[in-house]
């Protein structure tokens, strides 16, 4: 890339800028937060018309699940009103590696085609393509979210692979590099930036997932200025738009990790501590089986927390109820308990009455063995 292109793209991100992650579930910065399930090894997929879902072991579909589709040319991701988004996260982390996504970028005013790096202490990395320019791909990066920092570099991407459409054209290879040293973006096998390494807070560098998605940055809901850096306001009469994605490749930079967590709130790379061993995504690669508990344990990790509530309520009420009925249960068999008896005892005295009668005609010679015994009685 010229200088004078660099120039160009470097003013263009000084005009304007999109917000970075703004929020986590746990930001190790300020209190101790549970361990990161690492991905620990290479992850390597294609998405096809066999397809039918992203597997829940290693993806979680945020939002949009009813707007994706699987084609002969990979995952389709569509949005055609307003209000729509599709957002699809990996279910592990990796800390440093390579991350490599083909995917076609979705054309329209103001809709954006992204997939993102993103941390607990909000470290974030992103590719961004705007569908209504077919000149240029953005590239960025935050530490810890800090939306006063203004890393964004615009890519060009006319000529040679790109074509005519740009990123709207054909399916493009859009690669990150990411290790303690340099930060690299790679478009169709060129470097295309270099960012080395910054302290903590200016630069990328703890355990992050991976997310990807198409949404509306040109929506009329949103704020003037997301609208003006997304190219304009979506005209949604001409949509269908659509983001197809070809495969996804992931490389952790630290092989053999079950999990991740950080030592500490200092939110460098350093201070992360690294779990040994295979991982739950792993094992979910290479089909590994794992026990009964611990499939529950993951899923149950894996839910929110108003979700665990529900189903904390969910438990307690089947235990009232279970409880109700056993009490009732039991009053019932008591109940019925107390009939037999004295169903038995009216037998039993009937019984007792007739064995008496009996021994009193004994006693009195009307019954005899046979008879010629004597002393029987007609």
């Amino acid at each position: 890339m010229s200088r004078l292109a660099a120039r160009l793209a470097l003013g263009l991100c000084l005009a304007t800028h999109v917000a970075a992650q703004t929020s986590t579930s746990c930001n190790p910065l300020h209190k101790t937060c549970p361990a990161d399930p690492a991905l620990g090894t290479t992850f390597d997929t294609t998405f096809n018309e066999s397809t039918t879902q992203f597997d829940p072991s290693l993806f979680k579909v945020v939002a949009g699940e009813d707007l994706i589709s699987f084609t002969s040319e990979g995952a389709e991701l569509t949005i055609s009103e307003q209000g729509q988004s599709v957002t699809v996260q990996t279910a592990f982390y990796v800390f440093f590696g390579q991350i490599e996504v083909l995917f076609k970028a979705a054309t329209g005013q103001g809709i954006i085609s992204t997939f993102n790096m993103l941390s607990d202490d909000l470290d974030e990395i992103d590719v961004e393509i705007m569908g209504g320019n077919t000149s240029y791909t953005s590239t960025n990066f935050y530490g810890w979210g800090n939306t006063s920092q203004f890393n964004t570099l615009y890519i060009p991407s006319t000529g040679g692979s790109w074509g005519t459409q740009g990123a709207m054209g054909a399916i493009h290879n859009y690669t990150v590099n990411w290790t303690p040293q340099s930060l690299q973006w790679i478009f169709d096998g060129q470097v295309v930036r270099t960012v080395a390494n910054e302290p903590a807070g200016q630069w990328p560098q703890t355990p992050s997932y991976m997310k990807f998605g198409i949404w509306a940055g040109g929506d009329p809901s949103n704020p003037p200025g997301t609208i003006k850096w997304a190219g304009g306001e979506t005209d949604y009469s001409k949509g269908p738009f659509t983001m197809t994605v070809q495969s996804i490749r992931m490389i952790d930079g630290h092989q053999n990790a079950s999990s991740y967590t950080y030592g500490g709130n200092s939110g460098s790379w350093q201070s992360i501590d690294v779990a040994a061993g295979e991982s739950a995504a792993y094992k979910a690669i290479n089909h590994k089986q794992t026990t009964a508990i611990q499939n529950a344990e993951q899923k149950w990790n894996g839910l929110s927390t108003t979700a665990k509530i529900g189903i904390a309520a969910g438990v307690g009420g089947g235990f009232v109820i279970a409880l109700i009925a056993f009490v009732f249960y039991c009053i019932k068999q008591r109940r019925a308990g107390r009939r037999e008896k004295a169903l038995a005892d009216q037998e039993w005295e009937k019984q007792q009455s007739e064995l008496v009668q009996y021994r009193h005609q004994m006693k009195r010679g009307y019954y005899a063995v046979s008879s010629s015994a004597p002393g029987r009685k007609f």
